[in-house]
């Protein structure tokens, strides 16, 4: 490979991590100023709950539909898209009016969707770019995309305290990520973006095909579904177990639910070497076992044998274990998907969008009402089914790429 070449592509992936950086800060900032939001509108837990349940539904509608678009547009220009998206849809939020008395914000959540069906074009297509990139090589460049990722997500937090801290208020906050993204997307507007094979070979005699993914992919989709509702539900609902649970008080339970996005973060900064050292499979089942062990330490000795510090240090060792699932589960979809089919990768990709979003609406709503039925300490029994339930899809799709390997003739 030349060294134009060469260039060329580092800063194509510099783009694609950059821009799941964005991504990743304008979702998780949202956590940090619906607070105000509902303050400012006068809204119920009810009302605010549809902000994000209307990013989900249009992340699950580019799973669905993303890859008719990106093969209309292309690439670059769907990339362009997506920003203007994310961007418009965190500009509108900012712009929208307290909705009258008694009824629901369908501004507010009208932008929050926006922002969900298009700014979710964004890590539904970059995987399949960064595999058409770095071929083999794709686990180290997802490691190094989750890192950037999860920097851009711990900075949505700090920067909206700073802002209100400053007196700028909540709406200052979201509107830095907005005004960083088209930043982003105007820096690297030159840099060539390579094509998916879709669209490259889209002629009669290549027609698009009709969506078939072989069984291996559908069990790594599972896998990415169990993953992501584990994170979600850490994220979600490790400050109220720490306070309830636990005992800690509110300032303190917050405090130290920091402990998981810690740990999510080392875990991805360590992935990006171990991932040249380490068989990926033994990895990713190595990961789930961390998850149960923290799992362990964070519910069982933090909270039946009651020694309150022991669950600091489980949702931090939760956390390591978190980190490396996406990534890795990401490259074991993205490699399930024939090569020789063109734009079969471009669309493996959405398709795990559907995973994400489904996982992201559903899966936190899911652990309320058992929190609500049993309440919240054994209703995070459902995190060790998850972790059964991802072990089950991971074994399921090496099996399946085993036996269609078998299958494949001889040369």
């Amino acid at each position: 490979m030349s060294a134009d070449s060469s260039a060329l592509r580092a800063q194509a992936t510099w783009y694609s991590f950059l821009l799941t950086g964005f991504y990743l800060y304008a979702v998780n900032v949202q956590g940090n100023v619906v607070p105000f939001l509902q303050a400012e509108f006068a809204l119920s837990y009810r009302a605010v709950s549809l902000h994000s349940s209307a990013i989900a539904l249009g992340v699950i509608l580019v799973g669905l539909l993303g890859d008719r678009v990106a093969a209309a547009l292309g690439r670059r220009r769907t990339l362009w898209l997506a920003v203007a998206g994310l961007a418009g849809g965190s500009i509108l939020l900012c712009a929208a009016p307290p909705p009258p008395f008694g009824q629901l914000p369908w501004a507010s959540i009208g932008a929050c969707f926006l922002m969900g069906a298009l700014g979710a074009l964004i890590p539904a297509l970059l995987p399949a770019l960064l595999a058409d990139l770095h071929g083999a090589r794709l686990a180290e460049a997802l490691a190094g995309q989750a890192i950037a990722a999860y920097v851009f997500g711990l900075a949505a937090p700090l920067v909206s305290g700073f802002a209100i801290w400053a007196g700028l208020g909540w709406r200052m906050a979201v509107l830095f990520g907005a005004l960083s993204g088209i930043a982003i997307a105007l820096w690297y507007r030159k840099v060539p973006i390579v094509e998916g094979a879709r669209r490259a070979t889209a002629t009669r005699e290549h027609p698009r095909p009709r969506g078939h993914l072989p069984a291996a992919f559908w069990a790594y989709w599972g896998l990415l579904i169990a993953s992501c509702a584990l994170e979600f539900c850490i994220l979600f609902w490790a400050p109220a177990f720490l306070e309830q649970v636990i005992g800690f008080d509110a300032a303190a339970a917050a405090t130290a639910a920091a402990g998981f996005p810690l740990g999510m973060l080392i875990g991805r900064i360590a992935l990006r070497v171990l991932v040249r050292r380490v068989k990926l499979a033994r990895l990713l089942a190595a990961a789930l076992a961390l998850v149960f062990v923290g799992f362990l330490i964070y519910w069982w000795v933090g909270s039946e044998l009651g020694i309150a510090p022991a669950a600091i240090l489980g949702i931090f060792v939760i956390g390591l274990g978190v980190a490396p699932l996406y990534p890795l589960v990401t490259n074991f979809a993205i490699g399930a998907a024939p090569a020789s089919i063109p734009g079969a990768r471009d669309l493996a990709a959405m398709r795990m969008a559907i995973a994400f979003g489904t996982a992201l609406l559903l899966a936190p709503i899911a652990l309320g009402a058992l929190a609500d039925a049993a309440g919240l300490g054994p209703a995070h029994l459902a995190l060790p089914a998850l972790i059964l339930a991802a072990y089950a899809c991971f074994f399921a799709g090496r099996a399946l790429e085993r036996r269609a390997a078998a299958l494949l003739p001889s040369v």
